[in-house]
């Protein structure tokens, strides 16, 4: 069943919950996902980014990603993710979709709390709901010092920007990264819990791929309630894949759809457990 963004986080935030919201690049990608929310009676974000517009063109998988959650037998919310412009969201919400991130984070805050407020005026005429992100979500293969101070969302300017721009959910840089960790990240937590305490608000965590089992739990528990999860698809999909090759001389197509669709399930299945979803429906 398709639900609203809004909803499933309202959810997550009163029982202390994490939602999973798996980047799907394919059909197979989407089947697997499902099965296994429906399996774990579980929610579940399907999303796209605009840096995967060119292997997964949007206006082909809108219609794929909202037919899927309304054939769901558990609550599925449909998001863009990574919006790089108002054009883009409000071209998203055109296709359909419930919910849109605006990523204005690179941008001095004055111009973020601008554009996002514009993109939610918008969006609540489309009765869409909005994520933003404030502070530097870095990228995994970099060499950005962790220990920078200003790498962290901060408290002050989280309640303020929360404040002018009406947005739905926040999503955090607390020393996260985007793609393939090297090293496991050490996450600010402190950080976290002052910015849960001070905005009480639905928080998002980029850059899960990577972090450890017991940061998770942290995140979690102190006002993580959307989960990004993108790198750990691709990776579990081409390990799976290989293996597959490797052990079969004559490999057959549709076989290889039907691996992919298990390889996805197995990794939204390994997620949904660790962000304490199951059984949530």
């Amino acid at each position: 069943m398709l639900i609203s963004l809004k909803e499933m986080l309202k959810n997550a935030y009163t029982n202390k919950y994490a939602v999973g919201a798996f980047n799907c690049l394919s059909l197979e990608n989407v089947i697997g996902a499902i099965k296994a929310a429906e399996e774990l009676r579980s929610p579940i974000i399907i999303q796209l980014a605009e840096v995967q517009f060119p292997c997964a063109p949007i206006e082909l998988m809108a219609p794929l990603y909202l037919n899927a959650a309304k054939a769901a037998t558990v609550p599925v919310a449909v998001h863009l993710d990574h919006g790089e412009s108002m054009e883009t969201c409000i071209h998203a919400m055109r296709l359909g979709f419930g919910s849109v991130m605006y990523d204005g984070a690179s941008l001095p805050f004055a111009e973020n709390v601008r554009i996002t407020r514009e993109v939610v005026r918008i969006a609540k005429a489309f009765g869409v709901d909005v994520e933003a992100e404030l502070g530097k979500v870095g990228n995994a293969d970099n060499n950005e010092n962790k220990k920078d101070p200003d790498i962290y969302t901060g408290v002050q300017e989280s309640l303020l920007f929360i404040q002018r721009t009406g947005i739905d959910a926040l999503a955090i840089a607390i020393g996260n990264k985007h793609g393939h960790y090297i090293a496991t990240p050490q996450l600010n937590i402190a950080r976290l819990t002052e910015i849960h305490e001070a905005c009480e608000m639905p928080l998002v965590l980029h850059g899960g791929t990577g972090t450890s089992e017991e940061d998770f739990k942290a995140c979690i528990h102190n006002g993580i309630c959307k989960i990004n999860v993108a790198t750990a698809i691709q990776l579990g999909v081409t390990n799976h894949l290989r293996q597959y090759l490797q052990s079969n001389a004559n490999p057959d197509y549709i076989e290889m759809k039907e691996e992919v669709v298990k390889a996805t399930k197995e990794v939204v299945a390994y997620h949904i457990k660790l962000f304490e979803s199951e059984g949530r429906f």
